[in-house]
C-alpha cells in the first residue's frame, strides 16, 4: 500500500500559495471567431485569424450572431469584424440636415459622423447602422429627429411598384416611412477597379416638410450631398448627361486619332 500523502490544492492557487485569477468569462464575439475560424486557417502568433472572409462569409458569421452577443461585444470589436471605419467630420462636411452617413457594403464601409453631434448618440447611431449592413454597396444617412404632429392610426400604406423598401415589416411609426427604389450607380473605370462617382434612385417622402418630395422624384448623391430633382427637372439633367457623353466621345475619338 502507498504511503503518499495526496493534498488537494484549491485551483485558484499556484503552488507556491499565491492567489490567481480565474479565467475570464470567454468574449461571446471571439467565441463566435473561434468557432468560424476553427477549420484549420492560418492563425497568427496569438492564435488569431489570418484569414480574410468575404463579404459574404462575414454578412453569414454577422447574421449567426445573437442579439445578446452583438449588445455584449464592444464597439470597436464590431467595426473590425464587420470591415467598418469611423470618421469624425465637420458638419458643414456632410448634407444639410445630416449628421452620420455610412457608405459601402460589410467588409468594406465608412461611417461619417459629424462633430457637434453629442458623445451619448453616436454609439447606438453607429450600431444602428451596422444593423442594416450588407454584402452589396449601399448608403445610409440620418438626420436630426423631426417632431411632426400625427395621429396615432392603424391601417395599409400603399407602396410603389418600384419600392425595395421592405415596408411590410415596419412596426414604427408611420411618419418615418420613405419610398425608396433600388439605386443606380455611374462608375469611373480606373486602373484599381471601376470608382463609384455618382449614384441616383426613385424616391417619395409621404411626410417631409419639402413639397418636391411628397411627390415621386429623383435624388441624386454625389458622397457629399443630395440633390432631390423634380422628374422634369431629372429630365433635364438626363439631356445634359446625353451632351456630355456625346461630347466626351468626340473628344476620345479625337485624343485618338492624333
Amino acid at each position: 500500500m502507498s504511503n503518499t500523502a495526496h493534498t488537494n490544492v484549491p485551483a485558484a492557487f499556484r503552488q507556491s500559495g499565491a492567489p490567481v485569477t480565474p479565467p475570464a468569462t470567454p468574449d461571446p464575439l471571439e467565441t463566435t471567431l473561434r468557432s468560424a475560424f476553427d477549420q484549420g486557417e492560418p492563425v497568427d502568433a496569438e492564435g488569431n485569424p489570418t484569414v480574410e472572409s468575404t463579404p459574404a462569409e462575414l454578412y453569414a458569421l454577422w447574421q449567426g450572431m445573437t442579439i445578446g452577443e452583438t449588445a455584449a461585444t464592444p464597439l470597436p470589436k464590431l467595426l473590425a469584424l464587420l470591415g467598418v471605419t469611423v470618421e469624425e467630420v465637420e458638419p458643414e462636411d456632410l448634407p444639410i440636415a445630416i449628421h452620420a452617413t455610412i457608405h459601402g457594403r460589410i467588409g468594406d464601409a465608412e461611417i461619417k459622423l459629424s462633430r457637434s453631434l453629442p458623445q451619448v448618440e453616436r454609439e447606438p447611431i453607429v450600431r444602428e447602422f451596422l444593423n442594416t449592413i450588407t454584402p452589396d454597396l449601399g448608403h445610409k444617412a440620418k438626420g436630426p429627429a423631426q417632431y411632426r404632429v400625427t395621429k396615432q392610426i392603424t391601417g395599409t400604406i400603399r407602396c410603389y411598384d418600384w419600392c425595395s423598401e421592405p415596408h411590410h415589416e415596419h412596426t414604427g411609426n408611420i411618419e418615418n416611412i420613405v419610398h425608396q427604389s433600388s439605386r443606380i450607380t455611374l462608375e469611373l473605370p480606373t486602373e484599381s477597379g471601376p470608382m463609384a462617382l455618382l449614384y441616383a434612385h426613385i424616391a417619395v417622402d409621404p411626410f417631409a416638410v419639402d413639397v418636391v418630395q411628397r411627390e415621386p422624384h429623383i435624388v441624386i448623391d454625389d458622397d457629399q450631398s443630395l440633390y432631390f430633382l423634380p422628374l422634369m427637372q431629372s429630365v433635364e439633367f438626363c439631356t445634359e448627361m446625353t451632351e456630355f457623353a456625346a461630347a466626351l466621345r468626340a473628344m476620345t475619338a479625337k485624343a485618338a486619332g492624333r
